[in-house]
């Protein structure tokens, strides 16, 4: 496998978390397909170089996230829509603390201590990361919210874009015994 490919996030990439090597380097473990794999980048190199390869850039992701869900800081990412890999930060992505998650292969979450959550990955390994519970759940959540955002948006225009809305009432005719559907 080449540097770039073991570099990339796949399906099977449960997070991104930073090392130092022996220079005191910040690079990247990518935990993948139950491996843990060492590239020379950093956790979010690792994610920006997965979105180029796949078209895109964690700019562009970040812009998308936020024109979705307004101004909110560290946005959650949707790496690769196709595949449905979407990820979000532990912390700001500038920061050498941030650890990337990937929102297929959180199974849930839990308090460890006041500033760390315990979180549970689908194939049972667990990360603990130095981040609040309260704030982890939100970042989970704006991760769901970018997914079903983004999907209702895909589906909304690949069924075609309606011009006019109306709003029916549908309401049973006692006497009838029959539903009728007028305009409100």
């Amino acid at each position: 496998m080449d540097e770039e490919t073991k570099s990339v996030i796949s399906p099977g990439t449960s997070l991104v978390y930073p090392y130092y090597d022996d220079e005191g380097k910040l690079c990247a473990v990518l935990l993948k397909d139950g491996d843990f794999i060492r590239v020379d980048k950093s956790p979010t190199e690792v994610v920006d170089l997965s979105m180029k390869f796949y078209g895109t850039s964690l700019r562009g992701g970040i812009d998308g996230g936020k024109a979705l869900m307004g101004e909110i800081h560290m946005t959650p990412v949707m790496v690769n829509e196709r595949l449905d890999i979407y990820f979000f930060p532990s912390n700001s992505p500038s920061s050498n603390e941030c650890v990337w998650f990937s929102l297929a292969h959180v199974l849930t979450f839990l308090p460890f201590d006041k500033h760390h959550t315990k979180v549970i990955f689908r194939d049972g390994n667990v990360f603990t990361v130095k981040c609040s519970y309260s704030v982890f759940q939100t970042k989970y959540q704006r991760a769901c919210m970018l997914k079903n955002g983004l999907s209702a948006r895909f589906t909304q225009m690949a069924l075609g874009v309606r011009k006019g809305y109306k709003t029916y009432l549908i309401r049973k005719n006692h006497k009838r015994g029959n539903y009728e559907i007028t305009d409100e």
